[in-house]
């Protein structure tokens, strides 16, 4: 007999991470005749909670970006309601490499241990904690696994679900080993996450453009979770309020969406260099005109790419015009919005 009769799984997911690690529990739960409800917390305006009878599990599965969860994930969870004879887990998941047989497993740093304060502010008891190594999906700074790995970190991800389910539905706590072995590097990395949450998030905003391939579908823009993507000058521009979530630049049909922070970024910034040091301006004052300047220059360059010959010279020296683009198999765009 489990201990809970309610399950409630909020969900958020750019490229289907998240989202498949819920189903997972939903299935399992469902196996064992627990009533299970599946949010995505990118369509929740107005958090409702439905009436339930009985012990009720609540669990908040999301991505780390930045070592942070995502500021939609941050927001939702500081205005969730502390429930009544209710106990929660998190699912966080994480990038993960895989090299022939060698596992290279992601890093949480606060993505992980922020939720699961908030939620013990909230009086929460937390029966679990669980960091999951999916396939890696930030494909603006790293390319996606092959096919080999992607399906072998996901049977692995769903063998470590199940024995997660297993204990948590029995009334056992289940603390995944690794959150103790990854502390360290964890609480190493929360300057890092405070600087994305603060700035960085703002930064990778402005990183993403449409190269001359886009046939203006619009695709991007409709299945942005956060509204962050605008048509201006017949393509797509990210606003501030982008997650960096790379649901848009995984689902583009025309391959169009790339990533400047590779080549022409560095070759950018060693210029800017080369000119505040023609100047004699010293370096503090250099990187605060390099953080002023940056995104006043990100709408000159969504014009200037307007320009063929240019957008072409973006397309062809951006690395991620060579990667691959990552979606988990079996998961279909309106799932990720929860449809």
């Amino acid at each position: 007999m489990p201990s809970y009769q309610n399950l409630l799984i909020y969900y958020f997911s750019g490229t289907g991470n998240a989202l498949t690690g819920a189903k997972w529990i939903k299935t399992y739960a469902e196996s064992e005749r627990i009533k299970c409800s599946l949010y995505s917390i990118e369509n929740i305006k107005n958090i409702e909670i439905p009436e339930l009878s009985g012990k009720t599990l609540i669990g908040f599965c999301y991505p780390t970006h930045g070592f942070a969860p995502s500021w939609i994930v941050l927001k939702f969870m500081f205005r969730f309601p502390k429930i009544k004879n209710a106990d929660a887990f998190i699912l966080n998941t994480r990038g993960a490499f895989k090299i022939y047989k060698l596992l290279i497993p992601g890093i949480s740093g606060l993505a992980l241990w922020l939720p699961v304060l908030i939620l013990c502010l909230k009086k929460f008891s937390v029966k679990g904690i669980l960091p999951l190594d999916m396939p890696i999906n930030w494909t603006s700074f790293f390319p996606p696994v092959n096919r080999t790995a992607i399906n072998s970190l996901v049977a692995r991800s769903n063998r470590i679900v199940n024995d997660f389910c297993e204990k948590i539905f029995n009334a056992k706590r289940y603390y995944r080993y690794s959150i103790w072995i990854s502390l360290l590097p964890d609480l190493s990395l929360i300057p890092v996450s405070i600087i994305y949450i603060f700035w960085g998030r703002f930064f990778l905003a402005k990183t993403l453009y449409a190269s001359y391939h886009c046939n203006d579908c619009k695709i991007c823009a409709i299945n942005c979770p956060v509204q962050a993507i605008t048509i201006k000058y017949n393509r797509p521009y990210w606003s501030y309020r982008c997650e960096s979530c790379m649901r848009c630049m995984n689902i583009c049909p025309a391959k169009a969406i790339q990533s400047w922070v590779s080549r022409l970024f560095i070759f950018t910034y060693l210029l800017f260099i080369l000119f505040v040091v023609s100047l004699g301006i010293n370096g503090h004052l250099f990187h605060l005109m390099f953080i002023l300047l940056f995104f006043p220059f990100y709408s000159l360059l969504h014009r200037i790419l307007g320009v063929r010959l240019i957008n072409i010279l973006f397309h062809y020296s951006s690395l991620t015009k060579y990667w691959n683009r990552y979606l988990v198999p079996g998961i279909k765009i309106n799932q990720l919005k929860g449809k």
